[in-house]
């Protein structure tokens, strides 16, 4: 997890964790974007400063790599809320010698054999604590819940029902319980890790009761706001007008907070006043040095991660499929306008014998979900971020 601005510095979200609060009065919810830009920061800012009526946890997850765990996680967050009253104490009492587990400095362990087994021991925890919180909603904040997921899945066949079956168990606790809400996000599309452990051969749909809502930059007003203040932090001597270079950090950053940050530290430590020209050779340098501060390969290695499989070609050579997104990606980074997918399959075609367009199409439509590409109202495609298309393009070696 990235470095985190303190919740009362966080700039442009008021509204969008209002509109989440008043979402989540009626459903639990997944929060989709793409990575860097933002979802722990809102989840942080909500846990900091909650709706009246909730009890919020904060659950970083990436580093559970089983159920057992993940439970112990929560037994460790959420007895505390069970110790406010009286009878909750008692009832905590009860359950946690049932269940069989130790307390060792205030850290909560469960057995390697617990009599319960994990399954039991968060739908009783859940029971208990929904009970004994009655009045009050509880909210619970899972970063990085993919991860955990594909960690657990990682070992086998059998671990990929148990990772499935881990998300099945949640989704009928919070069914169960009216006061109960719970937030998924991640930086892994959860749509890809949930498709996978369905090879698993289980017929689940462990989150249809959770709509997405998604998680934006922040828009250029707020952006503005936040790099004037950044200028400001970081001492940052301008030469020229400083309404337009406030103007080109913000375009070429996307508006996205992380990266806006970044170039902003890089500018304060030049010894002279930065011009609208160090803007562009500081966002270029993070875009092309080797040491690739900004993890923008990521949105490379992904691709044989998320597009696994391959297509049979008109002359029966298999062509993975991650190889035909890349190719995808190729052509849009290349064009200056939103492309039909007729344009797009054609542009595919010439590179390969491919014979299925309904392999472009969905692939088109994967490219979406995982936020390199958007389309428009006529179903016209292009990089969703100009930022990701002029990384694409340079380390393609297509730009010009």
């Amino acid at each position: 997890m990235a470095v985190q601005v303190a919740p009362e510095n966080v700039v442009g979200r008021d509204k969008l964790i209002e509109r989440i609060w008043s979402r989540l009065n009626k459903n639990s919810l997944r929060f989709t974007a793409e990575r860097r830009i933002g979802k722990t920061t809102v989840m942080l800012k909500m846990a900091a400063e909650p709706m009246p009526g909730y009890e919020v946890l904060f659950l970083e997850l990436e580093g559970i790599d089983s159920p057992d765990r993940f439970t112990e996680l929560l037994l460790n967050r959420i007895k505390p809320l069970l110790s406010k009253k009286d009878t909750a104490k008692l009832w905590w009492e009860g359950f946690w010698s049932a269940a069989g587990g130790t307390e060792i400095g205030g850290t909560i362990k469960l057995p390697d054999r617990s009599p319960m087994g994990w399954q039991t021991t968060l739908q009783k925890m859940f029971e208990g604590l929904c009970e004994h919180q009655s009045g009050t909603k509880i909210l619970l904040l899972m970063d990085e819940i993919p991860y955990m997921l594909q960690k657990i899945a990682s070992a086998s066949s059998e671990q990929k029902t148990l990772a499935l079956t881990l998300l099945d168990t949640l989704r009928s606790i919070r069914q169960l319980h009216s006061n109960l809400r719970m937030v998924f996000a991640g930086s892994v599309g959860l749509h890809h890790v949930i498709s996978d452990l369905k090879q698993a051969g289980l017929a689940s749909e462990p989150v249809n009761d959770m709509p997405a809502i998604e998680i934006h930059a922040l828009r250029e007003s707020d952006a503005l706001i936040l790099a004037a203040r950044l200028v400001e932090e970081e001492q940052i001597q301008i030469a020229g007008d400083k309404d337009s270079i406030l103007q080109r950090l913000v375009v070429l950053t996307d508006a996205v907070p992380f990266y806006l940050e970044n170039v902003c530290t890089r500018l304060g430590e030049m010894e002279h006043p930065i011009s609208v020209e160090d803007v562009e050779k500081t966002v270029r340098h993070q875009l092309t040095t080797a040491l690739d501060p900004w993890e923008m390969e990521h949105f490379r290695d992904r691709l044989s991660i998320y597009f696994s499989g391959s297509v049979v070609a008109a002359d029966g050579k298999e062509i993975p499929k991650a190889k035909i997104a890349t190719k995808l990606l190729d052509a849009l980074s290349s064009v200056s306008s939103p492309r039909s997918i007729e344009e797009i399959w054609q542009a595919v075609k010439a590179q390969y014998a491919l014979t299925d367009r309904q392999c472009v199409v969905d692939l088109l439509r994967s490219l979406a979900l995982d936020h390199y590409l958007i389309s428009d109202a006529d179903k016209k495609y292009s990089f969703r971020f100009p930022l990701i298309k002029n990384w694409w393009k340079l380390a393609q070696g297509l730009a010009g």
